[in-house]
């Protein structure tokens, strides 16, 4: 399969990087995509459907929805192929400041959108994210096409 200029792939992926993960791997113009989505959900909009994303490779994707919630639930499977990722519009805004980060990265980078933890590492700040989510792995530039041929399918039918 060839790799295309633009594109967006999420994946579920068992014990990746020590934890039951979701792998978010975009370009450049994934990342612009999605920090759109995000600032939309973080300035109200109520919910958001990934399979409307533009940039969405259909071969490496799985069935998410995005929902305004009044309280960070995190990410969940729902379904055997049906995710929900429900977050305060703050908690929206804050992953969307992530992803602006990563745009000064050339070389690719990746981000951690899960709880937050405040200045002093003991107490987590009061819009933590529930601790039973999956672990959300944003990436730029760092998963090829290569990977996502070879791993998809074990982690994701």
């Amino acid at each position: 399969m060839k790799e295309t200029p633009e594109y967006i792939r999420i994946g579920f992926y068992k014990n990746f990087k020590s934890y039951d993960s979701i792998l978010i791997s975009v370009d450049i113009e994934g990342l612009c995509e999605l920090e759109n989505v995000f600032e939309k959900l973080s300035n109200g909009l109520l919910s958001y459907d990934f399979a409307n994303l533009k940039y969405l490779d259909n071969n490496f994707s799985i069935n998410i929805k995005a929902y305004n919630y009044a309280e960070n639930k995190g990410f969940a499977k729902i379904d055997k192929h049906k995710y929900e990722w429900r977050l305060t519009s703050y908690q929206w805004g804050q992953f969307k400041e992530k992803l602006l980060m990563l745009k000064n990265c050339v070389d690719g980078g990746h981000q951690y959108l899960d709880f937050e933890v405040n200045v002093n590492h003991y107490e987590v700040e009061r819009n933590h994210i529930n601790i039973n989510s999956l672990q959300v792995i944003f990436s730029l530039y760092e998963y090829p096409l290569s990977f996502w041929e070879e791993h998809f399918k074990i982690n994701n039918i």
